[in-house]
């Protein structure tokens, strides 16, 4: 993949394709983001901008959009772009509230909203739970499955909250050396 800034979808206005221009060569000149290869929409509506696609880091997505927002004759900047942290995030949460794939370690990474998930699950059921999930996450495009099956069955576990009671100092353990 390289670096791709997708033509507008439709003919631009004058001062359109003048600010579409400027956001394009701004983008093209963060040496970071170029180097990623990062797939960029650039929507210009009048003054208002709107970056749409997906960046490697966080980083890259804010300073994209405070990039954008200092060019001139802007008005709104809508950043829309998806980071691969935030795919990562998603699909983690998505699998720890399921009670299928919860009580495994389950490693998640993303590139360009491709997930790969590794580790060890039981069965081909969970594999194909584990799959299900995340293909269900909104910010993910496709899914590399990369899951040994073979290990043991662990029953789901709910994690209560501790007690406050616990977390207070007790003054009297401290004299007799018993909680």
């Amino acid at each position: 993949m390289t670096w791709v800034v997708r033509a507008p979808d439709r003919d631009l206005e004058r001062n359109e394709r003048r600010i579409y221009t400027r956001v394009r060569r701004v983008l093209w000149d963060y040496e970071p983001l170029r180097a990623s290869h990062a797939e960029i929409f650039i929507d210009v509506q009048g003054s208002d901008v709107r970056l749409r696609g997906r960046v490697r880091t966080s980083p890259q997505k804010l300073i994209a959009g405070a990039l954008v927002d200092r060019v001139p004759d802007t008005g709104m900047v809508v950043n829309d772009l998806i980071a691969d942290p935030d795919v990562v995030r998603d699909v983690a949460n998505a699998l720890a509230q399921d009670a299928r794939t919860a009580p495994y370690v389950l490693r998640v990474d993303s590139r360009h909203g491709i997930v790969t998930l590794r580790g060890e699950v039981p069965n081909e059921s969970v594999v194909q739970a584990a799959t299900d999930i995340a293909t269900a996450v909104p910010t993910v495009t496709s899914v590399r499955m990369q899951l040994a099956t073979g290990g043991e069955v662990y029953p789901a576990v709910v994690l209560s909250r501790p007690s406050r009671v616990a977390d207070e100092p007790n003054p009297e353990a401290a004299i007799t050396g018993r909680p």
